[in-house]
């Protein structure tokens, strides 16, 4: 029963509880957030080890006047609980719900939108200093976690801060953990005496390292930041999962994101579904191309977990390369395998390639060296959200010159992908989306390397129509057409180059409709209307896709029914296009 936590509804409730009623309150929030996690998921592991630390810092500072910007959403769910949200707290990461990372439109307390890593300290240093030109007082915490110090920007950031000479207050959630545990010199300086000469080398003050779990020990170091002229390292020592046993005694990830569980005869049993992931086939694929040929090497900024790169690294220790938090050294230390003859597959989430944009320009693409991506979770990501969204990846590198851009519909069509852009000798991008593996439709053939351009998965003798698709969507293009005369289905399987000729005898057929799980605006739509305005086909085309806003978190199944990427929409963009209703 919640005694403390029910009297909280500001952060300055926090500040005025009795001292001996923290440890409780601290509790209280373990117990909320293990049991909001248990009903709807979510990144339970980070957030149990920053309670006391989330407790001191609502302690001593006045939020929002004083600014807190935590380096990733995945260590607040106590802050979240702490101002205002916890009765809503129960639709966390469903469609018009608290939201899974931080978002200042949500609350004034969330001073920075953070769902990736490494952002907090330039952007509190930046909040500072803005401030200072506008004669704010308050003061500013930049709060980092989870790999935080594996990536470039952190570092940055506090080169910055330490030449600056203003009062900026750093506080290292110190677990040792991103997703899995922490690679690199630093994590492993952290732990050694030589953490507080590195930070003071930088120009700040160093205190620490404290006992992250000892309430009374971060209030007084943080009453000390405070209290201080200069800039302030804070070195807090967590632990991951603090609190849960099972997150506790699993060393891989601490129970970082899990889905619903529940307890059952005192054993913790998640809710898992069978059912075989996209990212799973695809690492089985890359398994096998690793042992056919020692060439090959696997590369992944901190996504062992989350790209199933965990049974290849134990296989091959020497060949799967974690270099943490750091997406645009993944992709330059990829380039620089492939100048030395290796075969590199940098394994990606889209959301993350996107801060390695130059990287894959000018290190990558320039150069013309053969480096696979594994673009994963390209499309609707769900509960995750607009700052994980694989809305761009397409638009953005479609129009990099002699770069093969594939997208699988099925898990069979994975194997030739990878075995064809092993053996390109240019950049290639296999994008794949989040979620399981459907089955291979009824009359399509798995295809032998090398594979050719488009498929047709339906082909009318007398055409009216063609849905032109990429990647999933051809299955739902394939229900919708189903039944409806004259229709055909395009799998583009390629959205650079195109299949200039399949296409091209599509738009002189009839109307297309083009649909894809990412931006409209230069994505694959984009490419048919070249191709047809270079070729003068005058076809009308209908573009179906993500809309020209971020969306939100949510399920992307309803999501795709929202936004007409389901079969019964696909049919409905269809039949309006015949009747003239689309353009």
């Amino acid at each position: 029963m919640s005694e403390w936590l029910a009297r909280i509804g500001s952060p300055s409730d926090v500040r005025s509880l009795p001292e001996e009623a923290l440890p409780g309150l601290c509790q209280e929030l373990r117990e909320d957030i293990i049991s909001i996690c248990g009903r709807v998921g979510g990144h339970l592991g980070a957030s149990l080890g920053a309670v006391e630390l989330i407790v001191a810092l609502h302690r001593v500072f006045h939020s929002p006047g004083d600014a807190l910007l935590f380096d990733v959403g995945h260590q607040t769910y106590a802050h979240k609980l702490l101002t205002g949200r916890r009765e809503r707290m129960h639709t966390l990461r469903h469609a018009g719900g608290i939201a899974p990372f931080l978002d200042p439109r949500e609350s004034p307390h969330d001073a920075l939108l953070a769902g990736h890593s490494c952002t907090a300290v330039s952007a509190a240093l930046g909040v500072l200093e803005g401030r200072r030109m506008q004669g704010h007082r308050g003061h500013v915490v930049a709060v980092l976690g989870d790999g935080g110090l594996t990536g470039g920007l952190t570092f940055e950031g506090l080169n910055n801060a330490g030449g600056s000479h203003l009062p900026l207050i750093v506080v290292l959630n110190d677990n040792q953990m991103s997703i899995s545990a922490n690679v690199g010199a630093i994590p492993a300086m952290l732990r050694t005496h030589e953490a507080r000469g590195f930070f003071e080398g930088l120009g700040f003050t160093y205190l620490g390292p404290v006992d992250g779990h000892d309430l009374g020990a971060l209030i007084r170091a943080l009453r000390e930041a405070r209290a201080s002229s200069r800039p302030v390292v804070v070195h807090a020592l967590t632990l991951k999962g603090k609190g849960f046993p099972p997150a506790e005694a699993d060393t891989q990830t601490r129970g970082h994101a899990m889905g619903p569980y529940e307890w059952r005869a005192g054993k913790l049993v998640r809710s898992r579904g069978g059912q075989r992931t996209f990212s799973e086939a695809f690492a089985a694929v890359l398994e096998d191309a690793m042992a056919s040929d020692s060439r090959v090497v696997a590369v992944t900024p901190a996504m062992l977990e989350g790209s199933a790169l965990n049974a290849l690294k134990a296989r091959f220790p020497d060949r799967v390369h974690d270099v943490g938090i750091a997406e645009q050294h993944a992709v330059t230390f990829s380039a620089g395998l492939a100048a030395a003859g290796a075969r590199p597959v940098c394994c990606i989430y889209s959301t993350f390639l996107q801060r390695a944009y130059d990287q894959v320009i000018h290190d990558v693409c320039l150069p013309g060296l053969p480096v696979v991506f594994a673009v994963d979770r390209a499309g609707l990501v769900g509960a995750d959200g607009a700052t994980h969204q694989g809305t761009y990846d397409v638009a953005s590198l479609r129009p990099l010159p002699d770069l093969d851009l594939w997208a699988p519909m099925v898990g069979e069509d994975l194997a030739p992908m990878l075995d064809t852009a092993l053996a390109s000798p240019r950049p290639s991008v296999i994008r794949f989306p989040r979620g399981t593996l459907p089955p291979l439709p009824e009359g399509v053939a798995e295809e032998a390397v090398p594979l050719r351009g488009a498929r047709w998965l339906l082909r009318a003798e007398q055409p009216r129509l063609t849905l032109v698709t990429l990647g999933p969507l051809g299955l739902a293009a394939l229900e919708a057409a189903r039944g409806e005369p004259g229709w055909s289905v395009l799998d583009a399987r390629r959205a650079s180059p195109l299949d200039e000729a399949a296409v091209l005898e599509a738009g002189r057929a009839g109307p297309v409709v083009v649909a894809e799980e990412g931006t409209t605006r230069g994505g694959l739509g984009g490419a048919v209307l070249e191709l047809f305005a270079a070729h003068g086909v005058l076809a009308r085309v209908r573009l179906m896709g993500m809309p020209d806003a971020f969306v939100p978190h949510g399920d992307a199944r309803a999501q795709r029914a929202e936004l007409g990427l389901d079969a019964a929409g696909l049919r409905r963009a269809g039949r309006a296009l015949l009747e003239g209703g689309g353009r």
